[in-house]
This record gives structure tokens, C-alpha cells and sequence, in this order.
């Protein structure tokens, strides 16, 4: 199927930070997903080399803890930080993807759930899930397809898009990826994904993505060689890449990780040096 071309594209010709987190335990901002049950918490966390250990803030880029001088984050009890690249949320549950595959090698990917904890009152969270994934088309000799920087949830769905690469050279982008879906996890055993549709011609690597809360919209982040984002409509079907709205496409956001819908018009963008931005879409 031939992708029909896009009716409308916005160029922003540069970004500016609306805020910078403040703490320095967050150093390699990977994720961000905005709280449905608490007023102006946006729930973030470190790339691979942390600890197992989500943070709250606010949009001003402050941190949002108990009361007491040794806070370190909220750590996930059981939960092993090995490649996280996104968190989800829906309802009061949230998503911890720890899909990152650089080297293309890994066959442990999972999802970690966990009921939204109070960031005001909680250190940690004992009741953590895990759902086990596997790719349909993934083989010993599969090309560089299968690195996972965007994880989003609707309506009890899970769906992954993956971060192409040219070739074995870690910092080698490609603009294509992959779409895929699970319809019901299962906590037990290995859930196999299903592949939905692929698009090459995104004009970069895909390091976020997240689905309006109405779940007709899904806004997807590109980063390099072009930083942009799409809005495509998730009401025509399993083949969402062919039903983009628009591409907005922008500069001076730097190392661009993280993605969220803030409101039915505007997106939050972070980058790994903490930095956040907003996006308008109209």
C-alpha cells in the first residue's frame, strides 16, 4: 500500500525549554507520562545504568517526594533497569518499558506494571508485574529492527514501535520502524507481539511515542537525522502509519527521549540533558 501524502506540515523552526529538572538524579531523562489521577505530575525515569526507580515532577521541572532528606526516587521492588526507554500510563496503572535492544541481542525485553503510587507519600512499590514480550519476525539473523524506545497503552492494549538502525553501528539511524500490538498480556510465559504495520520514510529513528487519552491520536517522536513529531489517526485500523495527520518538524531540542500528550492540543518533549518542551499542535 502506497502511503498517501501528508496534507498539511508545520515547520517550528526551533524549540525552547519551558523548564529544566531539578534534581541531578535524573541525569539521562528516558520517559515521561503524565499523571490522569494526580493534579501536574509528570511520572519520568533514567535510561539504562540506573537503578530500578521511577521519579515524579512537576511541569516547572521540580521533583515531587515525601517529606524526607534521603529520598532517591521510587524504587520498583523486583524490577531490574537493564535498557528503559519509556513509561506509559492508563487508568492509575503505569507501564515501565525495558525494551532497549542497542546491540540487537536481547531475548528478556519486558513491560514492568505497577499501581500509580502516591509520589507525595511512596519510596517504593512491592506489587510489580512483569509482562514478557517477543517480536513475530525476529530471528538469530534479523536485520538491526528490533530496539524499542516507545511503549503506549489503550484501552488495555500495549503497542510497541521500534528504532530502526542501518547497521551494526550503534549511532547508524534509519527513518523507517515497525508497529506492533498486544491485545491481552499474560504475566506468565512469553507474550508475542503482533505486527501491525511498518513505515521507511519517517526522516528519523523513533525514540517516543503516545496515544491521546481519547485513544484517536498517536503522536510519535523522531529524533535524528530529522527531529519531528507525526500525529496519526488511530481510528482507520491496524495500519496506522498510512493515516498521518501531520508532521511537525522542529530543531535545537537536542538528544530528544521522551514524549507525552499534555492536553488535546499540546505534547511534552524531554531530552536526555532534562530539558522540557512544549508542543503545540494547532
Amino acid at each position: 500500500m502506497v502511503l498517501a501524502a501528508l496534507c498539511l506540515c508545520f515547520l517550528q523552526k526551533s524549540l525552547q525549554p519551558i523548564a529544566k529538572v531539578a534534581t541531578p538524579m535524573i541525569d539521562e531523562l528516558s520517559g515521561i507520562a503524565k499523571s490522569r489521577q494526580y493534579k501536574n505530575t509528570y511520572w519520568v525515569h533514567n535510561d539504562s545504568g540506573d537503578s530500578a526507580r521511577i521519579f515524579a515532577i512537576h511541569l516547572d521541572g521540580t521533583l515531587i517526594q515525601p517529606n524526607q532528606p534521603s529520598y532517591e526516587g521510587i524504587k520498583l521492588e523486583g524490577a531490574t533497569n537493564f535498557d528503559w526507554e519509556d513509561i506509559a500510563i492508563e487508568g492509575k496503572t503505569l507501564y515501565v518499558s525495558d525494551c532497549g535492544d542497542n546491540l540487537n541481542f536481547r531475548k528478556d525485553q519486558c513491560v514492568y506494571v505497577l499501581p500509580e503510587p502516591d509520589p507525595t507519600k511512596v519510596t517504593s512499590v512491592a506489587n510489580v508485574k512483569k509482562i514478557r514480550i517477543a517480536y513475530p519476525d525476529k530471528t538469530p539473523t534479523s536485520e538491526w529492527r528490533y530496539d524499542c524506545e516507545s511503549l503506549m497503552v489503550s484501552k488495555g492494549r500495549l503497542y510497541f514501535i521500534t528504532k530502526w538502525r542501518k547497521n551494526q553501528k550503534k549511532k547508524s539511524p534509519d527513518t523507517g520502524a515497525s508497529i506492533y500490538s498486544l491485545e491481552k498480556p499474560s504475566y506468565s510465559g512469553v507474550n508475542t507481539l503482533k505486527k501491525l504495520d511498518t513505515k521507511t520514510d519517517l526522516g528519523g529513528w523513533v525514540t517516543a511515542a503516545d496515544i491521546s487519552p481519547d485513544g484517536k491520536r498517536l503522536a510519535l517522536l523522531t529524533q535524528a537525522p530529522e527531529q519531528s513529531v507525526w500525529l496519526f489517526d488511530m481510528t482507520k485500523g491496524g495500519d496506522i502509519f498510512h493515516h498521518p495527520i501531520k508532521q511537525i518538524k522542529f530543531t535545537n531540542a537536542k538528544q530528544c527521549e521522551a514524549l507525552c500528550w499534555d492536553s488535546p492540543t499540546s505534547l511534552i518533549i524531554a531530552n536526555e540533558q532534562s530539558e522540557l518542551f512544549r508542543v503545540d499542535l494547532q
